[in-house]
């Protein structure tokens, strides 16, 4: 059920023309979750397909192919886990929410990655003439709430 609404979420803002191929793990709910998509997506619209990296080495095309994705994930889970952990749980679940949501913020819009000569993923044009850290989540929280 997770890995279903997982491939779901993924997919809720992809355009009704267009496939999306999704890379995971050996896990074989995600083979469930995309067939249960494919099977209540209209047939007028691609089907979604799925590439699994199998364990450590590339020991076939697929796994060779798609590994840099999965490390990608593994490695922001790594990092996920390492920056929540001294948090020691929550009481609600808007709690975990809330620090997820900060968490991607600053993953995909502030921190630097080396892999991209220290860019970050997705650069925002607003924040390119704001100097400190602070300034720019103030930015982006000001464009969040006029969102």
């Amino acid at each position: 059920m997770a890995a279903t609404v997982a491939l779901s979420e993924a997919a809720r803002t992809l355009p009704e023309d267009r496939s999306l191929r999704f890379i995971t793990d050996g896990n074989p709910s995600y083979q469930a979750g995309v067939h249960f998509l494919n099977a209540h997506r209209p047939a007028s619209q691609p089907p979604f397909t799925l590439r699994q990296v199998i364990g450590l080495e590339n020991r076939d095309e697929v796994s060779k192919e798609f590994r840099p994705f999965k490390q990608l994930i593994e490695r922001l889970n790594r990092t996920y886990k390492h920056h929540v952990r001294p948090a020691c749980g929550f009481e609600t679940q808007n709690g975990a929410l809330a620090l997820t949501t900060l968490f991607v913020t600053h993953y995909n819009f502030l921190r630097p990655h080396a892999t991209l000569r220290y860019r970050v993923p997705v650069p925002l044009p607003e924040l390119d003439s704001i100097a400190t850290l602070q300034g720019k989540w103030n930015k982006i929280l000001e464009m969040a709430l006029a969102a």
